[in-house]
């Protein structure tokens, strides 16, 4: 397993530092002057709070403490915990909302807007050590795990979703990397997912699926860039990323395009990164994009 958490942490994190020089600009400008290397290696609350749920992770010995994972999501917010150099300077809106609830005295389950307005993708970008703690999980407490992990900030159902088609996806690379190739893999996570949210989950929630309609039906893969979108919006993000994903054949080619699609590259390019890290592995990562990573000595211990 800790191949796979490397390989996916370093490339989620090289991925978020890479989309950070991106990030607000238009696809037409970057057209014009494409971000093609690392440019200053700061990485951003994509790769920070990550790390904060690896770190709960393994130093509760691999089980699920939410209200740990809150206090080191403050402490970041607050202190600069694991940043690269202590100091935090991208933090989304929803995210910030809800750890001021935290600390401000609210109830774990009530700190977390819950409109369709708060579906960012604040919980998708840092749910990646959540699959790796389920690999040893019974499948029943996948969802649950899934819901209760994103719903610490997001607690919107288009976000649990959201996030269990992505961990279904990593989960179906770590499983199958060797036999398959990535784009079959995509499809085969994302059909994977829908099967068992129909066995677990509420009808309610599965009927939220429609928001990914282009994912569930395979038809994003398929789509020109000017019909991707690369905003916030959780469903773009995933779309972003999985449709850099499936039409790229390198970890290069594929976080090139995720960060020029611009708007909020650096997730775009952190989500694709992470999935395009544990397919492609370590060695896939360019050099001069690791040389280039501030504080990689705090990811690589995090991730033991």
């Amino acid at each position: 397993m800790t191949n796979y958490i490397l390989n996916g942490i370093l490339g989620l994190a090289v991925g978020d530092a890479l989309g950070y020089a991106a990030q607000g600009k238009t696809r037409e400008i970057l057209k014009f002057a494409p971000v093609l290397e690392m440019k200053r290696g700061l990485w951003s609350d994509d790769t920070s709070l990550t790390l904060c749920t690896l770190a709960s992770l393994r130093e509760n010995d691999w089980r699920l403490n939410y209200v740990d994972l809150m206090e080191r999501f403050s402490k970041w917010l607050e202190y600069g915990y694991m940043t690269p150099e202590g100091t935090v300077f991208d933090v989304g809106a929803t995210t910030q909302r809800a750890l001021q609830n935290y600390t401000g005295g609210a109830p774990l389950e009530q700190c977390a807007p819950r409109n369709q307005w708060n579906c960012g993708n604040g919980s998708l970008m840092r749910i990646l050590p959540i699959e790796f703690y389920l690999q040893a999980r019974p499948e029943a407490d996948r969802y649950e795990s899934i819901r209760n992990v994103s719903a610490l900030t997001h607690a919107h159902i288009c976000c649990t979703l959201g996030c269990y088609l992505y961990c279904a996806v990593a989960s179906e690379i770590i499983a199958h990397r060797d036999l398959f190739k990535l784009a079959t893999l995509l499809i085969r996570g994302v059909n994977r997912a829908v099967t068992e949210l129909a066995q677990v989950a509420d009808a309610d929630d599965v009927s939220e699926l429609h928001y990914y309609s282009r994912v569930i039906d395979h038809s994003v893969y398929d789509l020109p860039e000017s019909e991707i979108e690369s905003s916030g919006y959780i469903v773009d993000t995933l779309e972003a990323a999985l449709w850099c994903l499936a039409n790229t054949n390198s970890y290069r080619e594929c976080l090139l395009w995720a960060v020029n699609l611009g708007d909020d590259a650096d997730t775009v390019a952190a989500v694709a990164g992470s999935l395009a890290g544990v397919y492609y592995g370590y060695d896939s990562i360019p050099h001069e994009w690791l040389a280039g990573l501030k504080n990689m000595e705090t990811i690589v211990r995090v991730c033991g």
